[in-house]
């Protein structure tokens, strides 16, 4: 029995990892390898999900020690009653939490275990980026307004300080691999673990796009404390989770009127029977010139419909709110 914790670092495909472990538990059985999710939730169910995860790293080196009793001793009754053989667990957190985790890591060492880390790193140069758009953006983990890049880059650039902890204390179990442009990260993960995941041919990415990054900067930096990306979700995104129109794919669909002279042509028949009955030869005219419009000034048009659109809005919400107001008013009075 043996088990591989995958522990990051942030930013280098865990994701389509997780993604791919998920997506194959019965590929997995039948190769004797249970994928144990991202949380110890099987130590107890209060370390499920992130408020889960912050818990289990909490506590004293006692509770840490038992802890991991219960998770070699679920190992252990798993194996025996279904057969498995390999276990894999994946959290990139994981990284950051080394030496709080030490306790726990320590003792499922101490019981014979075999066990390894796997850790993906990224050329600082490109990860940056990356990590700036998630953590300092999407999920705002300063406290203040959004940092620009050199100011943020500089506190998350820290995060690969934590290699120093996995090497110093299991560097003799840690494998770490290169996170490059174009890697297949899920058949180099599993490659390197020893286990067959199917080639999906897609990457599960956390990726937006530029405008969609810039409004969560906007909403965000209004906030002086930490913000979740599912604060912008719930107030700012549609409820329909659809995807974003393009302004200019609509704008090509709606204000684009090429192609009425095919449109016209296919009914030269009717035409020109209107032309013989009626006398209004519309064949014998010039073909149109379809004026398009200029998309500069069509785009900042747009932005004056929307701030005209917002003011009326905010009008009637304040109205709204005083209505409100002086109903729980009357409510307290009477």
């Amino acid at each position: 029995m043996r088990i591989v914790f995958h522990i990051g670092m942030g930013k280098t495909g865990t994701t389509s990892i997780q993604s791919a472990l998920n997506d194959s538990h019965k590929e997995l059985a039948d190769q004797k390898v249970a994928y144990l999710s991202m949380w110890f939730d099987e130590i107890d169910p209060a370390f499920k999900g992130l408020g889960g995860f912050s818990l289990f790293m909490a506590g004293n080196e006692q509770e840490k020690t038992e802890r991991a009793d219960r998770f070699h001793a679920y190992l252990v009754d798993r194996a025996a009653t279904e057969g498995i053989e390999t276990f894999i667990f994946s959290n990139e957190g994981v990284f950051q939490a080394g030496p709080k985790l030490k306790p726990f890591f320590r003792t499922l060492k101490a019981y014979g275990l075999s066990m390894s880390f796997l850790a993906y790193m990224r050329d600082p140069r490109a990860w940056l980026p990356s990590a700036y758009t998630q953590w300092a953006i999407r999920h705002k983990t300063n406290e203040g307004p959004v940092q620009d890049f050199p100011t943020a880059a500089r506190r998350l650039i820290g995060q690969y300080e934590g290699i120093r902890f996995w090497q110093q204390n299991f560097g003799d179990i840690l494998t770490v691999r290169p996170f490059e442009t174009g890697l297949d990260v899920v058949q180099d993960f599993a490659a390197t673990v020893g286990v067959s995941l199917p080639k999906t041919g897609t990457r599960k990415l956390e990726r937006a796009e530029p405008a969609d990054t810039l409004l969560r900067a906007m909403f965000n930096t209004r906030f002086s404390d930490k913000v979740l990306p599912d604060r912008f979700d719930r107030i700012v995104t549609n409820s329909s989770h659809a995807p974003v129109p393009s302004l200019r794919e609509m704008a090509e669909r709606c204000l684009y009127h090429d192609g009425a002279d095919e449109v016209i042509a296919e009914k030269r028949d009717l035409f020109e029977y209107i032309r013989d009955t009626a006398g209004l030869d519309f064949l014998d005219g010039e073909p149109g010139q379809p004026k398009s419009p200029d998309e500069a000034e069509l785009q900042r048009r747009v932005i004056d419909y929307l701030v005209e659109v917002s003011l009326d809005q905010a009008q009637r919400l304040k109205r709204l709110e005083r209505m409100v107001n002086d109903l729980m008013d009357e409510r307290g009075t009477s």
